[in-house]
């Protein structure tokens, strides 16, 4: 696009045009049963008839139509088209139900998808080749200084070396947080099912483990980016990582803000495309990545984060953006004036989360055990 269109129907009209071209490649879609099959069928689809952090069941609805629907539907494909095909018939018969919890204020899907739904959305709707792809695109350098000054910012709080230190990485991916922590002398860890990451995994110094051996384990960083906002069971998984934190260690949650959400579903509804197809570039619309439907199935704020921590007696403090570290390139004038403007932007997001709104939905909480 030349230039960024200024209203919703803007939007609708080039993605309704952009979706009309380059098909994604073929992948083979996962089916229902048919009339009569076994009763012992597992269900694409779980409802979560109460809060998923809280088990509150004072909620309210802020969003509500079938996947069938025509916003809904769009939204699906717009987020999808350049990542693999959508199966619309695994969606048939589903609402899209946003509620909003008024005890811990998570706001979340109701539906969430089961195990099957699960591997079509992860292994077909998104291609695991393209996904692959993404994800080394994005080792850059500014990439490595920003992973690099978070986790020194947590080794930080926990008041320690990395030599000293052992990581769990709880969501590893394509490694991009496990390679810098590997390199900075941490011992790490990570949890993973796909025989190609777990290759990976090792070949870059990654001890891995099997979900239920985390009990056996402590660990001075627990360590989830962007994870908890996929989880159909967000207290139960908490629960289970909480343990896993050693003595003076600390747990880092990182997720999607809920920003304004509230207010534009109050005003536009669902709209019918993804702010990630266009960059996130209309950023007064890019709160929507919250709740995107099929994946960020939780959208949470402080309170929530907070009662999760009281499950496991720990307290919830802000992470910082690592705007007070003084980190200048003065390679050229050009690098000199991006890197000006980068630590410019952390600077804010660390002023918006410790003095201003932000502070209670910053999307980056780091947890610690209370004192005695």
């Amino acid at each position: 696009m030349d230039k960024a269109p200024d209203t919703i129907s803007d939007w609708r009209d080039e993605a309704g045009s952009a979706r009309e071209a380059d098909p994604p490649d073929a992948v083979a879609p996962l089916r229902r049963p048919e009339p009569g099959a076994p009763a012992a069928y597992e269900p694409l689809f779980v409802e979560r008839p109460c809060c998923p952090v809280c088990a509150s069941t004072r909620t309210a609805t802020l969003f509500s139509a079938p996947y069938d629907a025509p916003a809904v539907r769009r939204h699906v494909e717009s987020h999808y088209r350049h990542q693999g095909r959508v199966d619309h018939d695994l969606l048939r018969g589903v609402d899209y139900t946003v509620q909003d919890c008024a005890d811990c204020g998570l706001i979340y899907q109701r539906m969430a998808p089961a195990g099957a739904m699960m591997a079509a959305i992860y292994d077909g709707f998104i291609d695991p080749v393209r996904l692959r792809r993404y994800e080394v695109s994005r080792l850059t350098v500014e990439n490595f200084r920003d992973v690099a000054r978070r986790l020194a910012g947590l080794l930080a709080v926990i008041g320690r070396e990395p030599k000293d230190v052992s990581l769990l990485d709880y969501g590893f991916g394509y490694g991009r947080w496990a390679r810098v922590a590997v390199g900075m002398g941490m011992r790490v860890y990570a949890t993973e099912i796909s025989p190609e990451k777990i290759a990976f995994a090792r070949s870059i110094g990654v001890t891995i483990l099997a979900e239920e051996a985390l009990g056996d384990h402590r660990f001075d960083i627990v360590h989830t980016e962007q994870v908890f906002e996929h989880l159909p069971d967000p207290a139960g998984t908490f629960d289970r990582l909480a343990a896993c934190v050693a003595p003076g260690g600390a747990l880092k949650i990182a997720v999607p803000r809920q920003g304004r959400i509230r207010s534009l579903l109050r005003r536009h509804g669902l709209i019918d495309w993804s702010p990630f197809e266009f960059g996130f570039r209309p950023r007064r619309y890019s709160d929507y990545n919250c709740i995107l439907p099929l994946e960020h199935l939780n959208a949470f704020g402080r309170r929530a984060v907070e009662a999760l921590a009281a499950r496991a007696g720990m307290v919830v403090t802000t992470g910082g953006f690592g705007g007070h570290q003084l980190d200048l390139d003065v390679g050229s004038p050009a690098a000199f004036a991006r890197s000006l403007r980068l630590l410019g932007v952390r600077a804010l997001k660390d002023a918006y989360v410790r003095l201003g709104p932000g502070r209670h939905d910053s999307g980056y909480y780091i947890l610690r055990r209370r004192a005695g």
